[in-house]
């Protein structure tokens, strides 16, 4: 009976984040920022709901904030996967980015589906401030994911 060994690849795998990563992270950072700024700063300064300048703002800050967590779900979904060992980020960095996924959702979700007449005005209430909350829960997340990062960097 002849017994046959499997190889492993001798290839080095690189643990750093790519270009590519690296720009997905600053399109979602710029999206992030925005609506942060836009919509949570709203909401500590009392001024909700957003009107004007700011609601455009928060707006079009939307579609880059889409960009960059799919660019960012592309780039570093490899590198966090919770089975892989060989990657240099840490467990919490990678639960935090499945974490972010999923609430990044959420967000997005929550800010187009209101804008179809598929709910009435209680249902468009509950996506408001799903979205809302949801928004606060990502931005805590990010800012976590990215002190992960760096403290891994250290």
């Amino acid at each position: 009976m002849k017994t046959e060994t499997i190889a492993k690849s001798s290839e080095p795998v690189s643990l750093t984040c790519s270009r590519p990563g690296k720009l997905a992270y600053l399109i979602l950072l710029l999206g992030v920022v925005g609506s942060a700024v836009t919509g949570i700063g709203s909401l500590i300064a009392g001024k909700v709901p957003m009107s004007a300048w700011i609601l455009m703002i928060h707006v079009g800050s939307g579609p880059v904030f889409a960009l960059g967590l799919a660019l960012f779900a592309v780039t570093w979904a490899d590198r966090s996967r919770l089975c892989e060992e060989a990657s240099t980020h840490s467990c919490a960095n990678k639960f935090l980015f499945w974490l972010l996924l999923i609430s990044g959702l959420l967000v997005i979700l929550t800010g187009v589906v209101p804008m179809t007449p598929i709910f009435g005005t209680p249902g468009q209430h509950t996506l408001y401030l799903t979205h809302r909350y949801g928004t606060i829960v990502f931005t805590a997340l990010f800012v976590l994911h990215a002190l992960t990062l760096r403290r891994a960097k250290k």
